[in-house]
């Protein structure tokens, strides 16, 4: 796809509360480089994560993944935002992230939800969120001692169209 025809990057800040994250958990000793994500991906649907994410989830994303710092190593989450939740089914993980601001990386609305897993959706906006502006008065907050590094959303043909979102933490800065 050629450049001009790419979905234009949108930018917007965002205020989320706390909430429960109902997901799967990969940590990812040997890095993002170095994982195979078909192998967590085949466990996830083979867990039946999509269908959890549809029974509980709160919002109508297809697909979630929440990065987030367990001390030692990056971990990543596929999973769904839930309310209500005390427990989680066997084989998932109910975790709490506290409110917090984002810097969301995205690209306007597309009719052809194909369209948003490649260059053009996921790729582009990778790329950019690793070096987005941050806004005045604030920084970038994804670093060991923040619990929430990266959030990834896929909306997949809502009543809007599709696009794909990267949720980068950001404070106040002092």
């Amino acid at each position: 796809m050629s450049e001009q025809n790419k979905a234009a990057i949108v930018i917007f800040q965002m205020q989320h509360d706390e909430f429960l994250y109902l997901c799967k958990e990969y940590v990812l000793v040997d890095g993002i480089e170095k994982t195979d994500f078909k192998k967590v991906w085949d466990d996830f649907i083979g867990a039946h994560g999509f269908e959890m994410n549809k029974k509980y989830g709160k919002y109508p994303y297809c697909g979630m993944v929440v990065y987030h710092n367990n001390n030692e190593h990056l971990t990543y989450c596929p999973g769904t935002i839930v309310e209500g939740m005390d427990k989680a089914p066997e084989g998932f993980k109910l975790m709490k992230f506290p409110a917090r601001e984002y810097l969301v990386v995205t690209h306007e609305w597309v009719s052809d939800p194909d369209r948003i897993v490649g260059e053009d959706g996921i790729g582009q906006c990778y790329k950019y969120q690793q070096t987005v502006e941050i806004p005045d008065g604030y920084v970038r907050y994804d670093q060991p001692g923040s619990q929430i590094v990266l959030v990834e959303a896929e909306n997949a043909n809502t009543p809007d169209g599709s696009r794909w979102e990267y949720w980068v933490p950001i404070k106040r800065s002092k």
